[in-house]
């Protein structure tokens, strides 16, 4: 009986969908925050555009979309890896 090392190669999928999720959430709250300051403007009685979650959406949305982008251009599939190989006898 002989032994053959079988070597799997997979997509890790989940670890590309981290961080294409991880670099929109991130620069969503950095949009977010500039929408934050507009509120503190406006209550210390600066002329600022009104607010609302329509306003919200597009500021979050114009922050995550080119960080989501870059990290599609950078990493446009998932990455290959190299499974342990296994022990099978044919």
């Amino acid at each position: 009986m002989t032994q053959h090392l079988v070597r799997v190669k997979r997509l890790n999928v989940s670890g590309w969908l981290y961080s294409l999720l991880a670099s929109a959430i991130s620069s969503g709250a950095t949009a977010a925050s500039a929408w934050l300051a507009l509120a503190a403007a406006r209550s210390a009685g600066l002329d600022v555009p009104s607010l609302n979650f329509k306003a919200l959406g597009i500021i979050v949305l114009s922050g995550a979309l080119p960080a989501f982008f870059a990290v599609l251009a950078k990493s446009p599939l998932p990455p290959v890896e190299d499974i342990e190989p296994t022990n099978e006898t044919p």
